[in-house]
Parts: C-alpha cells; sequence; structure tokens
C-alpha cells in the first residue's frame, strides 16, 4: 500500500500536537508543584464574632444596622415613621386577598 503524503504530513503534525501537549502539561504541572502554596483568597474578611440579637420582645418594631458590621439595635422617629408606613402598605395590599381551596383533579378512567 502506498500511502500518500498528505496523510502522512497530517500524521507527523498529529504526533506533534500530541508531543507538545504532553510537554506543556507536564511542565506546568511541575511548576505548580515548586510554587509556594497560595494563601486562600476570600471576597470579604470574616466579621468578627458579635452576639446575635434576639428578635421580638423588647426589639420589636425597632431596626437593625449592620452597616458598621455588628448588629446594632436602633429606635428612631424615623424608622418607626417608616415601619408604620410598610405596615400601613401591607395591610392595604393584602385586604382584598382571597385564597380558594384548588380543585380536585379529575380521575383517570383506566
Amino acid at each position: 500500500m502506498r500511502r500518500s503524503k498528505e496523510i502522512m504530513f497530517l500524521f507527523a503534525l498529529l504526533v506533534g500536537a500530541i508531543i507538545f501537549v504532553s510537554w506543556y502539561v507536564i511542565d506546568r504541572r511541575a511548576k505548580n508543584r515548586a510554587a509556594p502554596p497560595v494563601a486562600k483568597r476570600t471576597l470579604a474578611p470574616e466579621p468578627p464574632a458579635a452576639d446575635p440579637v434576639k428578635l421580638g420582645g423588647e426589639n420589636e418594631r425597632k431596626t437593625i444596622d449592620f452597616s458598621s458590621g455588628k448588629p446594632v439595635v436602633k429606635d428612631s422617629p424615623e424608622d418607626q415613621a417608616a415601619i408604620d408606613a410598610a405596615v400601613k402598605e401591607m395591610a392595604e395590599a393584602a385586604k382584598d386577598v382571597t385564597f380558594k381551596p384548588e380543585p380536585k383533579p379529575a380521575e383517570k378512567k383506566p
């Protein structure tokens, strides 16, 4: 059987690509193993442990501000006005809402 020059050329390119990729992977692994370990990166620093704020009871209708990184309970007149407005808005939106039971699906006849 006589092989054409094109097939031999493509075969040589394939063998060359395999050799190059193998060399690249081996070299890359060797460099990664020789490099010093990289410190673990985080998106944000871990906040310091803070005492949890209990909800309800003495903190009912108060706001909790987390902007400083720690929970701070606030009870200002502006916050109370915003809470009152939100409660009225929710009550207005929900006053006409009713839920009906879903009808039972029709039984399939075999």
